[in-house]
């Protein structure tokens, strides 16, 4: 059995623990030049996007926009049946971009996760969370919800954008707003990209 004192100090290292991880998500987000953003007042939530080519981008160039989700409560001594219902998990519903150009809005484009993904070259993008269905496994084959569980701090999704010829020159920033629940309960967690040049 552990002593109140001991008790104390575990309490104060896990919450050291916690605060770390929030720190280190903001401090990576600034260096690489990414806004982060936390959901509402308490949720330890936080997201950010990491682009794998800063530009300048020419026609056919492509850019990889990485967007991270980090989850910065503590893991709970709680089981759930799988990611998706462990406490203070964030189960991802889906991902909308915004694409603006030099300050004026040019794309808007809803994302979903498998099973519903709509671009099926990008399913394998998504992390997902797989369950068996009743009856013997394997295979397991039950496909849920992307869930960032707590202690992570995972990319949910990397969409791309090619630089095509006839689209126009300028200054892109890409704005994410990735919408999911937190123990049943709606978070919408926002990230935007620094400024991208795309020229001929």
């Amino acid at each position: 059995m552990f002593s109140m004192k001991r008790r104390a100090r575990f309490r104060r290292r896990r919450s050291a623990i916690a605060a770390c991880l929030a720190g280190a998500v903001l401090a990576l987000a600034l260096a690489v030049g990414a806004t982060a953003s936390g959901g509402s007042s308490g949720n330890r939530l936080f997201s950010y996007v990491v682009p794998a080519n800063m530009g300048p981008l020419h026609v056919n160039d492509a850019v990889w926009n990485y967007i991270y989700v980090a989850n910065a409560n503590r893991p709970t001594n709680t089981s759930g049946a799988n990611r998706m219902t462990l406490p203070n998990a964030f189960v991802v519903d889906y991902v909308n971009q915004r694409v603006f150009v030099d300050g004026t809005e040019y794309s808007n484009a809803t994302f979903t996760p498998p099973p519903n993904v709509e671009l099926s070259g990008w399913a394998g993008r998504w992390p997902t969370t797989v369950t068996c269905a009743s009856g013997p496994p394997p295979p397991c084959t039950d496909i849920g919800k992307p869930a960032v569980i707590p202690g992570e701090n995972e990319v949910v999704l990397f969409p791309g954008w090619l630089h095509g010829a006839g689209e126009p020159n300028g200054t892109y920033v890409f704005k994410y707003r990735v919408h999911g629940t937190q123990n049943g309960a709606p978070v919408d967690l926002t990230a935007t990209t620094p400024p991208i040049e795309m020229v001929d």
